[in-house]
């Protein structure tokens, strides 16, 4: 029993030197595309990421294809939540509508409807960002006019540091938005 004691107090010692981690933020990648769409509003329903892209660990994939985090380092805010809301912005942005998550906030109901459905979002070990999935757009009024598109960006890390991790990031996010404002 007094050894349990001991190991106890060591374990909490050891925990206590590591220190907080480095929280990592992903700062908006400014789009300077300006598209003309159908829709006068569009509510981002639901986004979705694998689950290794959305904990709180931020992640690489090694030489041998392993995904492992990265030594004292975690995402700022919930990668989910963080990518919604950078997509929502640039779709805002480029279409000059009402964009917004759900559930809907105005009184009126949105024209269409986005889901994003994101299958990869890693560092490969070849240094390059990759995001591919699916998104889809859906019009209650117009059903004929629904349809699912598939993506697949690839963002190269510009250099060893953190924030260039974060950048490849904000750039994968703004190719991903203005890919679906071209279907709008």
């Amino acid at each position: 029993m007094k050894y349990l004691w001991i190991a106890s107090a060591f374990i909490l010692t050891l925990a206590g030197c590591g220190g907080d981690p480095s929280r990592l933020t992903v700062t908006h990648a400014p789009s300077v595309m300006e598209e003309r769409v159908s829709v006068r509003s569009l509510v981002l329903a639901d986004i979705s990421l694998p689950e290794y892209a959305n904990g709180s660990d931020v992640v690489r994939e090694t030489e041998q294809g392993l995904i492992e985090p990265l030594p004292g380092l975690i995402w700022a805010d919930i990668p989910e939540d963080a990518m919604a809301n950078d997509i929502v912005r640039h779709l805002s942005s480029i279409t000059d509508r009402p964009v917004a998550r759900a559930p809907w906030p105005l009184s009126s109901f949105p024209d269409a409807e986005l889901t994003i459905r994101a299958d990869e979002m890693l560092l490969r070990g070849d240094g390059v960002l990759r995001l591919t999935g699916q998104f889809a757009l859906s019009r209650e009024d117009n059903p004929w006019s629904d349809r699912i598109r598939s993506f697949d960006v690839r963002v190269p890390v510009r250099g060893p540091e953190l924030s260039d991790i974060a950048d490849a990031h904000a750039q994968a996010w703004r190719q991903l938005a203005e890919q679906i404002a071209q279907e709008l």
